[in-house]
């Protein structure tokens, strides 16, 4: 979500296993930055990290329709997303990661080197697709091996009619939004919950903000709540336009 020129916030639900076990965020130095991102302990990877290189990534499950799951895969997709500050281009991680035997993903990312672009990576197990995206507009997103097209595009929909409706939105509103109620089905809300043990765990939001970097932490089943902040390397920034 664009807010103004110099600042940029991107916010995360995750709908997971209730029993899988997750550290909040830790900071790490993966290649020459300084990562921060909440780690998910029963694989070692994170659906989203941010570093104080600019990059800020964000991992959803599935391309763009949900797929039959096989027994075993070469590598979970949550350590992609950390293998990403690897690179200092991130088009070279794009190229050259191997992606064989991974499960489909979508890859959100904010890359601020040179100049500021909002990139969607996506592996569908045959190809990588890659496109970059307006970032001065607000986008949403929703797992495609969660939510059917139907209630993707029903999100969307709650999505625009929040922003129409809303006057000098902020991180604050921005997380009401992501955390309250929109509808009468509790399986697909923002905040959802199913009888197989899945449900939003967390919501974790990244502000980017001239040259520092926060990651707001919300564990939801814990009711509890982590703040890491960071100043990015500047000759490694540039300023949203």
């Amino acid at each position: 979500m664009p807010l103004h020129k110099e600042r940029f916030i991107l916010t995360s639900n995750r709908d997971e296993r209730v029993a899988r076990p997750t550290l909040s965020p830790v900071t790490e130095v993966i290649g020459d930055s300084k990562v921060n991102f909440p780690k998910d302990l029963e694989a070692g990877g994170t659906w989203i990290a941010a570093g104080d290189n600019g990059r800020i990534c964000c991992l959803l499950n599935g391309a763009y329709v949900s797929h039959k799951r096989k027994s075993s895969y070469s590598k979970s997709r949550g350590k992609l997303t950390l293998e990403a500050f690897e690179y200092q281009n991130i088009y070279d991680f794009f190229n050259h990661i191997n992606l064989e035997e991974v499960e489909p993903f979508t890859l959100i990312v904010i890359e601020t080197e040179d100049e500021t672009k909002l990139i969607e990576f996506r592996w569908n197990s045959v190809c990588k697709q890659v496109r970059e995206l307006d970032i001065d507009r607000p986008h949403l997103w929703s797992s495609a091996t969660l939510y059917n097209f139907r209630i993707r595009e029903k999100r969307e929909v709650w999505f625009k009619e929040w922003i129409l409706n809303s006057n000098n939105i902020d991180r604050e509103k921005i997380l009401r939004f992501h955390s309250s109620s929109h509808g009468s089905d509790p399986e697909n809300d923002l905040v959802m919950e199913r009888a197989n043990g899945l449900k939003t765990v967390s919501i974790t939001q990244v502000e980017l903000y001239h040259d520092d970097l926060s990651m707001h932490y919300h564990d939801l089943l814990n009711n509890h709540s982590t703040l890491l902040t960071q100043e990015i390397k500047l000759n490694n920034y540039a300023f949203l336009s």
